[in-house]
């Protein structure tokens, strides 16, 4: 058995193999962090989506991202119901107001106190229907019948005015807030988390909405979320053939999925269609849950500066920490130059000399992986606790990070070879 020649190289220098695997750590933490802050982008952009019940999505042609939808006509949604199985299609409203922070227990005893408008992220729906699937609304969606009633989401941060000046609780129920120029009332919290757009949000009614904002809320709604009856394939094979005598019309992006079928939503398109088809009003999209939730996704990653920021972050600290191992393996590589040399002279072939170099490598990589993982879980709890926006570590982000950084590793390891390859024993004594 060949003697471990790349362990017992780190091990004889302990303190610079500590300096060197916590140069590899820093460059995969980097990585971490910049994957976790994609991941956030990822998922605060389809939190929304995923927590509301639909599954056929109607928005029109003027949507940009959730919180800047436009509008469409309520009576598409009308249309769509009258589609043999469609079941339901309920409104649903949302966009931006600005929310007057409140004092906190510290304000409220400080004469000098000047209240501040922030961007809050305000929901509205017909609280007689199951729009969210999230119990903790469901069980508070009475107390929307109030038009002066809001639900807030105790993920909202402390800045815009919590009691306690650290996080929304019960003790902010009750109190009166305005937003949009229009008085409101707390009535209950729940939990979804922010967005990128706003650091907070809130629910209220149809009503509630329509005190805030200059829509006609009768006649347009941001959204059109439709719900089908029978998702089974028997179901859906008969709903398929009941839809082929209808006249089917281009979908601006076809669904990728198979569910709910093509064709229902060719049926749903060929009857709003076939109202006006030369109105503007017929411009709007239709498509699948799994499209809506892909483009909204797809919008945020790479269509928004802080998605392409974060995507050339990881780019950036793959490279950074290329550089660092090229840079711990080349300096080795030459200080044992003559050490190699000595190994050639004596027979030892090239191959072998690069297995040592090549073992230091992946022994560095794993150390490393390892520290900047433990790393990366605390600071993803400190950044989700501060921030309200939630960083999860996924295993597919965990193996994805130790692939990287192998890969990483290895190919700095083949870059610092090459002084070895070119070298020549004669030259070196």
């Amino acid at each position: 058995m060949k003697t471990p020649l790349g362990l017992i190289n780190l091990l004889h220098q302990g303190p610079k193999t500590l300096v060197s695997i916590g140069g590899v750590a820093f460059a995969l933490l980097l990585v971490f962090m910049q994957l976790g802050f994609m991941g956030a982008v990822s998922h605060t952009a389809t939190n929304v989506l995923k927590s509301l019940e639909f599954d056929i999505l109607l928005r029109g042609h003027a949507y940009l991202h959730l919180y800047e939808p436009g509008n469409i006509e309520r009576k598409w949604l009308r249309m769509a119901e009258s589609v043999p199985g469609v079941t339901s299609a309920q409104p649903f409203w949302v966009t931006i107001q600005n929310w007057r922070k409140l004092p906190t227990q510290l304000d409220a005893q400080d004469e000098s106190f000047e209240s501040q408008y922030l961007p809050i992220a305000v929901m509205a729906f017909d609280p007689r229907q199951k729009i969210f699937d999230l119990p903790q609304i469901q069980a508070q969606s009475t107390c929307l019948f109030a038009d002066n009633a809001i639900l807030l989401d105790d993920s909202t941060q402390s800045t815009y005015g919590a009691w306690n000046a650290q996080k929304f609780t019960q003790q902010d129920i009750d109190r009166e807030v305005e937003v949009g120029s229009r008085n409101f009332i707390i009535e209950g919290l729940f939990k979804l988390g922010t967005g990128l757009a706003a650091n907070g949000a809130l629910i209220t009614s149809e009503a509630g909405f329509a005190r805030i904002t200059p829509w006609d809320v009768q006649s347009q709604t941001s959204l059109g979320l439709v719900q089908v009856a029978d998702r089974s394939p028997e179901a859906i094979d008969q709903i398929v053939e009941a839809l082929r005598k209808k006249t089917a019309i281009t979908s601006p992006s076809p669904s990728t999925t198979a569910s709910p079928p093509p064709s229902l939503l060719r049926a749903i398109q060929s009857q709003l269609s076939s109202v006006d088809p030369q109105s503007p009003l017929t411009a709007i999209d239709i498509m699948t849950r799994e499209d809506a939730l892909q483009r909204e996704n797809y919008r945020w990653l790479w269509q928004t500066p802080i998605g392409l920021i974060f995507q050339l972050g990881v780019l950036l600290s793959l490279l950074v920490g290329g550089a660092i191992v090229y840079m711990i393996l080349s300096t080795d590589v030459a200080n044992r130059l003559p050490e190699y040399a000595t190994l050639l002279a004596m027979g030892y072939s090239r191959k072998y000399l690069s297995s040592i170099v090549m073992t230091q490598a992946i022994v560095l990589c794993s150390l490393g992986f390892l520290a900047a993982w433990g790393t990366a879980e605390l600071l993803y709890w400190i950044t989700t606790w501060f921030s309200g926006i939630p960083m999860l570590m996924t295993p597919m982000r965990i193996t994805l990070v130790s692939i990287l950084g192998l890969a990483m590793c290895c190919t700095s390891g083949l870059l610092a070879l090459r002084k070895l390859w070119r070298a020549e024993p004669a030259s070196l004594f």
